[in-house]
């Protein structure tokens, strides 16, 4: 009895060292990541960046890896004025530049992974912010209307307050908190490999992000002041056919038979969001940008087409429903793009983006 009494002390003594070293290693793993990372945790670099863009500089970063609805946040509150156009949709916007509506001033508000809720916080940023543009243009998504518990992105809810203010304001029932909650977004800062594969990133560039003149650098991507992206030449050496058709199987490979569901109460606060800045005066255009001819041709045989047809069976209600402008499509034969025009089975080149664009119908004031 003894010597087990005398055990005890030694093993929660051993116990606290190995619960001090666990929280000092994981204080060790945030603290590299929010260093190696700021435009992706640092709020305080956020919004200097946003400064910088709003400025009229760009911004060149090692990747786009970084958290885009922080930086919308700041750039919304930041801009000097409405804009005349807004574009707003995940990444298959990175490319629509400015020069795509000449004699406007043109904002690009893209996110990464963007949801039906981003719809409604962004409602709500620009009009508390005072910048709601003449022109909205929305998009859908294949997960656009999934619900939350079925999503594998979490990047919305960095906007869960707006989300839910918005929310608030058209009377619509709003997630839990346990939905809305970013606990990905900040278990992240704590993923150890992700300092080992920054480190790495870092040491194989030469050149350090900072504020650029330039549209276009070697090995950096640049991030316009306009919000879209401009490839590195690295990056642009890497979009080979070969690539891009490799990615086109992946990406076949990797959905397989399953398909997203939609959520109707969120295409039903998707509208009414619509509807809140149609009451603004706001003119919504609902564009869809297409797939890769090749992606959009198989999927057409499988439950994720199905899905798509429904998305663009939707935009066109909310046309009917809420007196917006719906164009575009998901089937690239009906827009004219070609396989060379995308780098991989969604992200489409300016090219391609510009034939979706010239289907909007010109502002009559209507």
């Amino acid at each position: 009895m003894p010597a087990d009494v005398d055990a005890r002390p030694r093993y929660r003594l051993y116990s606290l060292l190995t619960l001090g070293l666990a929280v000092l290693l994981f204080a060790g793993v945030g603290v590299w990541n929010y260093r190696l990372n700021p435009l992706a945790y640092d709020r305080g670099h956020i919004r200097e960046v946003a400064a910088l863009l709003t400025q009229g500089q760009n911004y060149a970063n090692y990747d786009t890896n970084i958290n885009w609805r922080a930086l919308r946040r700041e750039q919304i509150y930041q801009l000097k004025a409405a804009p005349d156009v807004v574009v707003f949709g995940g990444s298959r916007w990175w490319e629509a530049h400015a020069d795509l509506f000449p004699g406007q001033t043109f904002f690009n508000a893209w996110v990464s992974n963007d949801q039906a809720e981003d719809a409604l916080a962004l409602a709500y940023l620009l009009d508390r912010a005072g910048k709601l543009p003449k022109t909205l243009i929305l998009s859908l998504r294949f997960i656009s209307f999934q619900p939350p518990a079925e999503r594998e992105a979490a990047e919305w809810q960095e906007w869960a307050d707006e989300y839910r203010a918005m929310a608030a304001r058209l009377d619509v029932p709003a997630h839990s908190y346990a939905d809305t909650f970013p606990v990905k977004n900040w278990s992240g800062l704590f993923y150890a490999p992700a300092v080992f594969e920054r480190t790495r990133q870092v040491s194989a560039v030469p050149a350090e992000p900072g504020p650029t003149t330039r549209l276009q650098n070697p090995s950096l991507e640049v991030i316009a002041a306009d919000g879209s992206i401009h490839w590195s030449g690295k990056s642009l050496a890497k979009y080979t056919k070969k690539f891009v058709d490799g990615n086109v199987r992946k990406e076949l490979l990797k959905i397989g038979d399953r398909a997203p569901k939609i959520d109707p109460a969120l295409v039903d606060a998707m509208g009414r969001a619509i509807s809140f800045l149609r009451g603004k005066g706001v003119r919504v255009v609902l564009v869809q940008t297409p797939y890769h001819p090749d992606f959009y041709a198989e999927v057409q045989k499988r439950p994720f087409g199905k899905t798509l047809n429904s998305l663009e069976a939707i935009a066109r209600d909310m046309s009917k429903r809420w007196g917006v402008v719906s164009v575009g499509g998901y089937d690239p034969a009906k827009v004219g793009c070609v396989a060379a025009d995308f780098i991989d089975q969604i992200h489409s080149k300016p090219a391609c983006l510009s034939k979706v664009v010239r289907l909007i119908p010109a502002d009559t004031g209507v």
